[in-house]
């Protein structure tokens, strides 16, 4: 019987959206109970693909600029919300359509960690899209986080700081 040697990897869907922020902080918090390797996915498309041809060049950037820009922006991101003293994840941009993008990433998974909208019984839709369409497909389980708790944000510090060695009410 062969041991697993890989730490356990959690994917995280990243879109900078307030749900996305939940589940990265969710997914941080428990990366440090299960000593887990977090990568945070965003799916980008270029915003080239979708224009009119007779749209002004001018508000046209090369895909290679805007990849550019959106890498420095998830980056700084997930920089800014990841808790001291941990160390910020190296998120993974990759180009197609999120579910496309996650559910490929979440093959290598242990842990798919997904941002949803607060449950609304009388909304038509009372889940997105891509939550919809990766929860039944992901090669790994799902985890659904909701924004709009203290929950997710206080467990991610809670972890950094027992892994740090201070105890829970120090800073």
């Amino acid at each position: 019987m062969s041991q697993k040697t890989s730490q356990p990897r959690i994917v995280v869907g990243f879109s900078r959206s307030s749900a996305s922020v939940a589940a990265l902080l969710w997914a941080l918090g428990e990366a440090a109970l299960r000593e887990a390797v977090v990568s945070p996915v965003h799916a980008w498309q270029w915003s080239g693909e979708s224009r009119a041809s007779y749209a002004p060049m001018g508000t046209w950037r090369c895909r290679d600029d805007e990849l550019a820009a959106v890498r420095r922006e998830v980056v700084r991101a997930v920089a800014e919300l990841t808790p001291r003293p941990l160390t910020p994840p190296a998120p993974v941009i990759d180009q197609g359509p999120a579910v496309q993008v996650l559910l490929r990433h979440a093959e290598a998974a242990d842990l798919l960690v997904l941002g949803s909208r607060p449950y609304d019984p009388d909304s038509p839709a009372p889940m997105g899209a891509v939550l919809a369409a990766c929860l039944p497909r992901a090669a790994c389980p799902v985890v659904v986080v909701t924004p709009g708790r203290a929950a997710p944000a206080r467990r991610a510090r809670q972890a950094a700081l027992a892994l740090s060695g201070r105890p829970p009410g120090v800073a």
